[in-house]
This record gives C-alpha cells, structure tokens and sequence, in this order.
C-alpha cells in the first residue's frame, strides 16, 4: 500500500498548476492634452480649445450654435459622417456629384 500512496502524492503534486505572479500589476499611461487623437503634434492645443470652447458658448448664447468637428473626436466625427449628419450646404449626395464632377477633368 505504501508504494501505491507515494506514487498517488506524487502525482498530486505535480499535477497542481504553477502559481501565477504578475510580472506588472499597474499601468500608467500620460495625460495627453488633445480631445483628438490626431492633435498630438499641434502645438498651444490647449489655447485652440480654449478660445473654441469660448466662441462654441457665446453662439449658444445666441442661439447660433452648431455641432463643430473641430471639437469633436475622431471617432465622434465618424459616428457623424456614417449617420448622415454633417454640416454641408448640400444635403444630397446626388447634388454634391453633379457639381463636382467635371472637377477631375479640368487642369
């Protein structure tokens, strides 16, 4: 019986799974000053947010205010463009083609 038990406690023991350790539990990442992520090379963003976010105020004051890319993210302008929303003069897609396709042809 002896043979049986020590052939038993060592297989439990190495069939126990390695215990895991974490190499890094604690990540950081820097404060980027940009609402976009293509403005990490503009420089006095903050400035440029400022006085965007100063004017975007003063025309909701006035009731002039609109959705403004500029102050948007990336993905935000996506979402936008996908849904049809943007800000053009010319809501159809059949309008904006028949001005602008002689363009390619000119020189």
């Amino acid at each position: 019986m002896s043979l049986l038990r020590t052939f038993n406690t060592r297989l439990l023991q190495t069939a126990k799974p390695a215990p895991y350790t974490a190499l890094s539990s604690f990540h950081s990442s820097s404060v980027r000053p940009g609402l976009k992520e293509s403005d990490h090379n503009r420089d006095n963003l903050d400035h440029v947010y400022e006085s965007e976010k100063q004017e975007q105020l003063k025309s909701s004051k006035e009731g002039k205010a609109k959705w403004k890319q500029e102050l948007a993210s990336n993905s935000e302008a996506s979402v936008k463009a996908d849904r049809g929303e943007t800000d053009s003069d010319s809501k159809d897609f059949n309008e904006m083609q028949q001005k602008t396709k002689h363009l390619p042809n000119q020189k």
